[in-house]
C-alpha cells in the first residue's frame, strides 16, 4: 500500500466531503451495500451521515469484494434497487 497512490487523496476527500455536507444531505434513495464478513450493516450507518433515505443491504457469504465473492447476489440487489426507482 505504501507504493500505491490509492490513499493519497484522503485528506482532500475529507475537505470536499465537509463542504458537500454543509449544503445538506442527499435527498434521493441510496443503497448502502456491505458484505456480511466485512463492512456489513456499518455501510448504512456511515451513509446516513450523507443521505436521508438510506436502504441497508448486507450480502451474505461475502467480505470486502462483493462482485468477486457474490456477483449474482450483488447484481440482483442492484437491479432490485434500481427497478424500485422506475
Amino acid at each position: 500500500m505504501r507504493a500505491s497512490n490509492q490513499f493519497a487523496a484522503f485528506d482532500r476527500d475529507a475537505e470536499d466531503n465537509k463542504a458537500f455536507l454543509a449544503r445538506g444531505k442527499l435527498g434521493m434513495p441510496v443503497l448502502a451495500v456491505g458484505g456480511a464478513g466485512s463492512f456489513g450493516p456499518t455501510m448504512a450507518r456511515v451513509m446516513r451521515a450523507a443521505a436521508s433515505d438510506v436502504r441497508k443491504l448486507v450480502i451474505a457469504g461475502s467480505g470486502h469484494w462483493l462482485m468477486e465473492e457474490q456477483p449474482a447476489a450483488t447484481i440482483a440487489a442492484l437491479r432490485d434497487f434500481l427497478d424500485e426507482a422506475d
